[in-house]
């Protein structure tokens, strides 16, 4: 068999916004596949009968996409690109036993998400202006302008562009007078909404010329149209869903211990008596999926309400599993695969799971008490020609902490052989690598390279204590990293410590330009999208304010903040590289600017290192996970030719 291509990434199918309909027969999912010839990705519906287990593509433009199920379960409402002249969203209605789609509306924004409620009026959000031109002008698709204001922080978004004195609002707009309402005020960035009966909540973010990191909670009644706000200015919020009529749920933090990375608590509101509680007060684990991978394309919620139980995926050590808590606070696992659930709906007692395997592409599976049936075959075929290299766990001490590490064997093994070996680092830090197939490290070893990764301290998976990295990073989390790659040298005899490689994205990204300003043992490195200068990350990324004060715990005007911040920026270290290294960064990522490829780019040129910087555009932080098909692949090829020049060389 052949060993995993680049070229595969064009038969994968990726697999998101698994729902269940009302009536509980039917679930639906979003399918995206890429189009080599356009260069993008194209988007179906499919459907999942959920007695029979059958399974069809209910449309196929490859336009459409994101959908909701209408009140009655047998249709579905959808946004779709099919309409080439609309301004702002175009949507469509379709059968889930066939026919046509029908145009239904079109809402003169571009809408971001949306809910079918059941008298046929649509609540969505939109991003629009807070003044000046009308709504209608400023969203159209085709708008451009020779300029830009700014007058807030922050002022652009990763995958968002300009955003200043703009804001994601709550709308509900009526199909049979074609009247659209703004349920909120004007300064509030929605972050989370949902539903019940007549009433609405939403999380929303309120920014005046700098948003903070808390955020408010509130009850919109659709009838009166009153507003309460049940939280404002003490927590950082995410997803909120209603329990019931009298009680609402969401994921909070009070940031007291641990910074803006502290582990989520559930916070259960009891709306008659405006009372709240946790009930998760003592429970230290990972809300959501942090498990890595580069095989998806889509998401959908991390949090569901369900006959009185709240449902939400975790992550622990290198797996995540969706768990079920009452309102008593007892905790149980509903759905634990040996791998990663990306995506999950559940309805009277069923669990559906969009899930990462370490043998298989995105499947999506039913869990039923007892049962787990696999639904979809969609990639059945994806890896049946490949030959795979499975991760090898093993265990290293790194000072009293024990950490989680995995080797693969480059394709066609020989024991005889000694194989360069790449480090690879994964982005976050608050992310955590697991055994999912992983496309990148897959095709890599299939050239000819061993790969070793690792969770250093400032993971996810393992409670806040070893995530906390704050005013740590480049200490203990390179010191952990180090003894992994110290442990694989001698216990794998394959492992050729003479040609060793580096390589990571965003925190990893950072993490290889701190290894090669502190080490000449790696002989090649490929930095992508990474930071190399806290000082000025702070002052030009979406998130550099109050994500680099909270990670390294100044600002540059602190007493001693400059320094410190300096003291733990890897540009600091330039002067001292020898490794040859490429940078990947992307035009458009406004989370770890250009700026930052360009400074390290530019540090080693001027002291003499072998360097490269491709630039990719139309990207953003995205490009190795939902970027341009063709740019995925050039991505890919020029981090082979780099490694193939310096590791297989002598």
């Amino acid at each position: 068999m052949k060993p995993v291509q680049i070229e595969d990434l064009f038969d994968y199918r990726f697999l998101s916004a698994v729902e269940m309909a009302p009536n509980g027969e039917w679930a639906a999912f979003v399918v995206k596949y890429a189009d080599v010839k356009e260069n993008g990705y194209r988007s179906d519906i499919y459907l999942a009968h959920l007695t029979r287990f059958e399974v069809r593509r209910l449309t196929t433009s490859g336009k459409d996409g994101p959908y909701a199920w209408e009140a009655s379960g047998d249709s579905i409402l959808f946004e779709s690109k099919r309409r080439e002249e609309a301004k702002g969203s175009a949507f469509y209605r379709i059968c889930v036993t066939g026919g046509e789609a029908e145009f239904a509306f079109e809402l003169p924004h571009k809408v971001e998400a949306f809910r079918s409620l059941p008298d046929g009026r649509i609540l969505f959000t939109a991003r629009i202006p807070l003044d000046g031109e009308p709504a209608e002008e400023a969203t159209d698709a085709n708008e451009t302008s020779d300029y830009e204001v700014l007058e807030e922080i922050p002022f652009w978004q990763n995958g968002k562009g300009f955003t200043s004195r703009k804001r994601v609002r709550l709308f509900l707009f009526d199909p049979e007078t074609a009247k659209t309402t703004v349920l909120t005020e004007p300064e509030l960035e929605i972050q989370s909404f949902d539903w019940i009966e007549n009433r609405v909540a939403y999380v929303a973010r309120r920014f005046p010329g700098k948003a903070e990191l808390t955020d408010e909670l509130w009850i919109h009644h659709l009838s009166s149209g009153e507003s309460r706000c049940l939280s404002k200015d003490e927590l950082t919020l995410g997803e909120t869903r209603f329990l019931n009529k009298d009680s609402l749920i969401v994921l909070a933090s009070d940031m007291a211990q641990y910074g803006r990375g502290q582990n989520r608590e559930l916070l259960l509101y009891d709306l008659p008596n405006q009372t709240s509680r946790s009930l998760t007060p003592d429970w230290d684990r990972s809300v959501g999926n942090s498990v890595v991978a580069d095989c998806r394309h889509g998401s959908g919620p991390m949090l569901h309400a369900c006959d009185g139980f709240a449902y939400m995926t975790i992550t622990e050590r290198s797996t995540s599993k969706v768990v079920r808590i009452s309102r008593d606070g007892e905790i149980a696992a509903v759905a634990e695969p040996n791998g990663s659930v990306d995506t999950f709906a559940v309805k009277n007692g069923t669990v559906l799971c969009v899930e990462l395997h370490p043998d298989a592409l995105h499947e999506l599976y039913a869990y039923d008490h007892d049962e787990v049936r696999t639904l979809t075959s969609l990639n059945e075929k994806s890896l049946t020609e490949r030959s795979v290299s499975p991760p090898e766990a093993f265990s290293v001490m790194s000072g009293n902490t024990q950490l989680d590490a995995w080797i693969v064997r480059p394709v066609d093994f020989d024991p005889r052989v000694r194989y360069p070996t790449i480090l690879t680092v994964h982005g976050g830090p608050r992310a955590s690598f697991g055994d999912v197939f992983f496309h990148e490290m897959q095709f890599l070893a299939g050239q000819g390279y061993a790969l070793i990764y690792t969770n250093p301290r400032g993971s996810s998976g393992r409670g806040n204590d070893f995530a906390d990295l704050r005013e740590k990073y480049g200490t203990i989390d390179y010191d952990d990293l180090m003894n992994v790659v110290d442990a694989a040298t001698e216990a794998y005899p394959f492992v050729d410590a003479d040609h060793l490689g580096v390589m990571g994205g965003s925190y990893g990204g950072f993490m290889t330009n701190w290894a090669i300003g502190q080490t000449g043992r790696f002989k090649a490195a490929v930095s992508q999208r990474s930071i190399s200068n806290w000082i000025c990350k702070f002052n030009t990324t979406d998130i550099g304010y109050f994500f680099n004060k909270d990670a390294i715990g100044t600002d540059p005007w602190e007493e001693g903040g400059a320094d410190k911040l300096w003291w733990h920026s890897p540009l600091k270290y330039a002067n001292k590289a020898v490794t040859p290294t490429l940078f990947i960064h992307s035009e458009q990522d406004y989370r770890c600017w250009l700026a930052e490829g360009l400074q390290m780019f530019t540090a080693l040129r001027y002291h003499g290192v072998d360097s490269r910087l491709v630039l990719f555009r139309e990207e953003n932080h995205e490009l190795s996970r939902s970027g341009k098909p063709k740019h995925r692949a050039r991505r890919l090829q020029e981090m082979l030719d780099w490694f193939d020049r310096y590791l297989k060389t002598e």
